[in-house]
């Protein structure tokens, strides 16, 4: 779901406004905290949550700024969402809104991006739109189990999950993998977030970018904080944090140091 606006509680005018934010107050266990693996925002090291990324940067300036420890672990989407939902993990990165995930997390937008098309080998070189690509009945498309997309995207994908031309992978290396392979003709994907996965000694003609989305519409990725772990008034405390990051020119640092200037300005939330 797209730029979904907060509760008005939770975005009081003030966070417009240059602020000096008391640090949250820390919880008496780490902060149980799970990166997804997505490229720029999350890359692991040999599966394990030493990676780098975004979400590594700024969850570390979250530690620095409030002093609270955090246990962080990558984790995969369907499963993160799970855990989190059941009070077992606090929170988790890079999570899209919907009103079912409203229910049971607090959500803080810290990122936007663009979704992008990827065509693989199984994909006809003549292949271009996504006419072209409803048309082909027998060719499959690949997603993220447990991933939103965009208000463009999710309901293409429900509609060929009833048709049987969807298959599902745990994490982006898994998915862009499996195109690279054949296993799916196309895949959605970030600008900058799929590039991780691409070996430099295969054909650049093996994977084309095209652009389904003609609205321009922009996913908006939050940090989610559990209900059942965290009070409205905790949460908030959080997320003015993080809006103090993004105000006093952090978070656009973070983003400058894995996209060029443009893309990192277009970045913010």
């Amino acid at each position: 779901m797209l730029n979904r606006c907060l509760p008005a509680c939770l975005l009081p005018i003030c966070l417009a406004c240059n602020i000096a934010t008391a640090a949250p107050k820390c919880p008496p266990n780490p902060i149980k905290l799970d990166f997804i693996e997505l490229g720029i925002y999350f890359k692991s090291e040999r599966g394990v949550a030493a990676g780098n990324g975004i979400d590594r940067d700024l969850v570390d300036e979250l530690s620095k700024r409030s002093g609270c420890v955090f246990d962080a672990r990558m984790q995969a989407r369907a499963r993160s969402l799970i855990e989190i939902k059941a009070g077992r993990t606090d929170m988790m990165m890079a999570t899209l809104s919907t009103p079912e995930r409203e229910e049971y997390l607090w959500l803080f937008p810290y990122v936007r991006s663009h979704h992008i098309v990827l065509l693989g080998p199984a994909a006809p070189a003549t292949m271009q739109t996504l006419a072209q690509f409803q048309a082909a009945s027998t060719l499959k498309f690949g997603a993220i189990r447990g991933f939103m997309h965009s208000a463009f995207y999710d309901p293409l994908i429900t509609a060929w999950t009833q048709a049987d031309r969807i298959r599902f992978y745990v994490d982006e290396a898994h998915l862009i993998n499996a195109l690279i392979k054949g296993e799916v003709a196309a895949v959605t994907s970030y600008q900058g977030a799929f590039q991780f996965y691409i070996d430099s000694k295969i054909n650049p003609n093996t994977v084309r970018v095209v652009d389904w989305d003609a609205g321009n519409l922009q996913a908006v990725g939050n940090l989610a904080i559990s209900k059942a772990r965290f009070s409205q008034a905790e949460a908030h405390e959080w997320g003015m944090l993080l809006k103090a990051i993004q105000q006093d020119g952090t978070l656009l640092k973070i983003y400058r140091k894995y996209v060029d200037a443009r893309e990192a300005q277009n970045m913010l939330p």
